[in-house]
């Protein structure tokens, strides 16, 4: 019986968790500058806690968490992606449908949320950024997983 976490699993899971940690911040510092009008008006129309409430130790947390669960569900897909041809799309198709467009709950740029949540009135023009920001992560990310892996397979 194979183990549950042989140090292979482990390395390549870290390397994912921080790989997702590394582009979760590149993405947010440069987004920060753009979606600055947005960010106080859309969040807290979209019904999320003032800028200033939120906990940026438990925020780094909560992405180490998200980075080593996307690192789990990676590893069991990782032979039809990584070194296959346009392997980094097919990644970030995979990330954008199951964790945008169709998630179980309804949430603002998904299907559920198209039905069932009330549309944001007064939007501003610059809220289109945010999705723009949300869809650049995971494209930076699938990107960076499939060339340091493909490198890495090279060596």
């Amino acid at each position: 019986m194979r183990k549950l976490l042989s140090s292979e699993k482990l390395r390549f899971i870290t390397k994912i968790a921080a790989i997702h940690v590394l582009t979760y911040v590149v993405v947010t510092i440069i987004a920060i500058p753009l979606t600055l009008d947005y960010a106080e008006s859309m969040m807290e129309m979209a019904g999320f806690k003032p800028l200033d409430e939120i906990n940026i130790g438990a925020v780094f947390i909560a992405q180490i968490i998200r980075g080593l669960l996307l690192g789990i569900v990676i590893w069991w897909v990782k032979d039809s992606i990584i070194g296959k041809k346009w392997g980094w799309l097919k990644l970030w198709a995979i990330l954008v449908i199951l964790g945008i467009f169709n998630t179980y709950a309804p949430t603002h740029g998904s299907i559920q949320g198209m039905i069932y949540l009330a549309p944001i009135e007064d939007l501003p023009v610059s809220a289109s950024l945010g999705m723009l920001e949300v869809l650049a992560q995971p494209l930076l990310f699938s990107i960076a997983v499939f060339f340091l892996q493909k490198s890495k397979a090279r060596d």
